[in-house]
């Protein structure tokens, strides 16, 4: 095994692969680079330390002591990271390895430890990600060298629980690239090799304890060799000695016969030790001898012993093959049931998947039939709430026809009333012309009656324009709001005048009251028909938007525009009431009873135009279910539902209705918001484009006023520093402001100008104008027609 190790080392292409035995390892360099080769990546820690150890030499005791040391401290990180492998890229735990003596392998060499950590790196070798080039490696050895390092990866892999699965896998890829046999069974062949296995091994056994014995002598014999070298050098260096002091005795002249005889002695003694040091050599190359045979005995027992352990384990893989073969048969029996099970479980799917398609066509159909159910109700509720609402806008209107009808009888009435009086009027017209006719041809006294007449005239004209002085002073507003009150006292008038034009006047004003009468009742009547109806096909289950949808939307449509319209219009009148209402606080006497007055037709118009808001937003949502209805209805099946689908249950159609209704709300909501956020964006879009124009016209308006040609202007003008760029953006924003504070001043000042203005123009074309009251324009037409008589 010792010999497989070496040579699988020397396979590695690196600076240390001449190594011939197992005790050259114990520095770790070879290991080191080794592992390196395996996963550079997580023994990278190992290449300074490669590179830092030198080969050891053994020179004297001090270098060996260091050296020792060294090759300690190798190993340590040698096998700290060989245990940090299996446990974390492994996934192995390194607690179920054998222990290895590290201070054995740096001071002894000891060869069982260092058979272990070659065992372990060879596992990492056969388990990293290159596993595949290592096997190769492996099988490019001697068929020895291949069984002794199968049974160490063996080995290692037997102390860890749950792999021996991959051991196998990988002792028979490895046995079958070596060569492949065929496929046979021989159950012979594990009777006939045990027992020379056995045999085998007790020699082994009996071989390793001699050599160990041998060893021991060995090294006994070594040790009294060094012994007797370290005396010779003692007499040799004795013997020098004396052989100096001889040659000085002989200079002297002086014979000393002592010293002669103990050379002679010591000459003795010293061929004495070359005696037996010639035997102790013979002795230790007899040993050598001996070990070397014994050695060669063990290492061809090996060879058999590794043969056998390949037969053995040929033997296991077959019978392996031959348990697959019997539970492939039983996996393959299984597998044709379980086709034909699949088979079955297939006829099955494609029934129940049938069945599947039926039943959701019928849930389809049922939830079909549920929406037009729910959607007919919604139809039947807005129904009903319009039928209400019209009956309701049908008594009004009832009783608005009414009390039109009485308001018409009693203008009929005053116009008969009043064109008797026209007639009664002319002819006192045409009598009162006989009588001046008469007055003309007669003598001076009805003249004089005339000229009193007329004075009384110019006195009364004196007093109605003094009347009318006052009542110019009075509330003008006031005036205006009480149109109707006046009206009815000038028809009260009217009846008590007594020329014709005052008689035209009121007739002409009686004709077009009674068509704008006689026109409304018409606009009446037509829509009480139209109401009356749609009631009658309400009432009798054809709504209207199975009739006539597009009439039915665009009549929605036109009456919201027509109350939008009037929305409009009654904001303008709003607006323009409250103009008037601040331009009459501020040129009249406030009186209290006005005030109240136009407070209550402020607040009065106010809740028409709020009801008139929420009746348009009303009709837009009835416009847009009817629209939603219609767009379904269109699609409704005529020929009807069968009978055989399944009906839902109240509680479901309340829920799915509520849930409607939830979902209908939030729809408006989200329609609101999204409509006031779209309009708040315009809004925002348009200030910042009329912001950005205003901005534009003011610097390319004010850039360059005011400075010399020869100068640069502020904003031509570059800065240097970044002070000078803030302070010349300060001028800048100060000279901004200041223009648009001119400019919005001048606008100010321009606006109150023509303000101003435009109320003097108002005033004075009022003042020049004519009297705006019937009295007054009366005065005036009679002024006029006097004058023209008596010129």
């Amino acid at each position: 095994m010792e010999d497989a190790f070496v040579e699988w080392f020397n396979t590695f292409d690196t600076e240390f692969n001449t190594i011939d035995t197992v005790v050259e390892l114990a520095d770790g360099v070879v290991f080191s680079k080794v592992l390196i080769a395996i996963d550079p990546k997580w023994f990278k820690q190992l290449s300074s330390t490669s590179e830092a150890v030198a080969m050891p030499t053994v020179a004297n005791d001090s270098d060996e002591n260091g050296t020792w040391m060294s090759c300690l401290n190798n190993q340590k990180k040698i096998h700290r990271l060989i245990t940090r492998y299996f446990d974390e890229v492994l996934g192995q735990d390194p607690k179920q390895l054998p222990p290895i003596d590290l201070n054995a392998i740096a001071k002894e060499a000891n060869h069982y430890d260092l058979l272990l950590m070659c065992q372990l790196i060879v596992a990492i070798a056969v388990q990293s990600d290159n596993n595949r080039a290592y096997i190769d490696m492996i099988q490019s050895l001697s068929q020895k060298s291949q069984h002794s390092l199968m049974l160490s990866i063996e080995e290692v892999m037997n102390h860890f629980d749950g792999d021996t699965d991959a051991i196998a896998n990988t002792q028979h890829s490895e046995s079958s690239s070596v060569g492949s046999q065929g496929y046979y069974m021989d159950s012979d062949i594990p009777y006939r090799c045990q027992a020379e296995f056995d045999r085998l091994v007790s020699e082994r056994k009996h071989f390793e304890s001699s050599h160990a014995q041998l060893l021991v002598e060995y090294k006994e014999l070594k040790e009294r060799l060094n012994g007797l070298l370290l005396e010779k050098k003692e007499m040799e260096a004795r013997l020098r000695d004396m052989e100096d002091a001889i040659a000085q005795s002989s200079t002297t002249g002086k014979a000393d016969f002592v010293m002669r005889t103990e050379i002679e002695h010591l000459r003795q003694d010293l061929e004495r030790c070359e005696e037996q040091k010639l035997e102790a050599e013979n002795m230790l190359e007899k040993q050598r001898s001996s070990v070397n045979e014994l050695r060669r005995k063990v290492n061809d027992l090996t060879v058999r012993a590794d043969e056998a352990e390949a037969l053995r384990s040929e033997l296991e893989e077959y019978r392996e093959a031959v348990e697959r073969m019997a539970s492939m048969e039983v996996a393959l029996q299984k597998y044709e049931r379980d086709a034909q099970e699949r088979v079955e479980l297939e006829d099955q799917i494609k029934a129940l998947e049938q069945q599947n398609t039926d039943l959701l066509k019928r849930s389809q159909e049922a939830e079909d039939e549920y929406r037009k159910l729910l959607r007919f109700k919604t139809i039947m509720g807005s129904f009903e709430e319009q039928v209400k609402q019209l009956a309701s806008s049908n008594r009004e209107l009832l009783e608005e026809k009414g009390r039109l009808e009485e308001e018409l009888h009693q203008l009929t009435e005053t116009c008969t009333y009043l064109e008797e009086d026209r007639d009664r009027n002319v002819e006192h017209v045409q009598l009162l012309e006989e009588q001046i006719k008469e007055l003309e041809l007669g003598g001076g006294t009805p003249i004089e009656k005339a000229i009193n007449h007329r004075a009384s005239v110019v006195i009364d004209e004196t007093i109605e324009t003094d009347m009318e002085e006052n009542m110019k002073k009075a509330n003008i507003t006031e005036l205006r709001m009480n149109i109707q009150r006046l009206k009815s006292q000038i028809k009260e008038m009217e009846k008590k005048q007594a020329t014709s034009d005052n008689s035209q006047r009121p007739e002409n004003d009686s004709e077009s009251s009674k068509a704008r009468l006689k026109k409304d009742y018409a606009s009446i009547v037509a829509e009480r028909d139209q109401l009356r109806k749609e009631l009658e096909q309400i009432r009798n289950g054809i709504p209207d938007s199975l009739l006539n949808q597009a009439q039915t939307i665009m009549a929605f449509r036109s009456r919201m525009l027509d109350l939008e319209k009037e929305s409009s219009y009654l904001k303008e009148s709003t607006i323009s009431l409250e103009a008037t209402v601040l331009q009459g606080t501020s040129n009249i006497a406030k009186g209290v009873v006005s005030l109240q007055g136009y407070e209550e037709e402020h607040s009065r118009l106010q809740d028409r135009l709020n009801r008139l808001e929420d009746i348009t937003k009303m009709q837009l949502h009835d416009i847009n279910r009817m629209l939603v209805e219609a767009n379904y209805l269109h699609g409704i099946n005529v020929d009807g539902a069968p009978k055989d689908r399944p009906q839902l249950t109240s509680e479901e159609l309340e829920t799915i209705k509520e849930q409607n209704t939830s979902l209908q709300i939030c729809v408006l909501n989200l329609q609101e918001e999204i409509n006031e956020s779209q309009s708040r964006i315009r809004k925002v879009r348009d200030l910042i484009k009329l912001y950005s124009q205003l901005l534009e016209e003011m610097t390319t308006r004010f850039s360059g006023i005011n400075q010399p040609k020869d100068q640069p202007t502020l904003l031509n003008r570059t800065p240097r520093t970044k002070e000078e760029e803030h302070d010349l953006l300060k001028k800048q924003i100060h000279n901004v402001r200041a223009q648009s504070r001119r400019e919005q001043q001048l606008i100010i000042s321009a606006w109150y100008d023509l303000a101003r203005r435009n109320h003097r123009d108002t005033a004075s074309l009022s003042i020049r104008s004519t009297p705006s009251s019937w009295l007054g324009q009366q005065r005036k037409i009679l002024d006029n027609q006097l004058r023209k008589r008596l010129c």
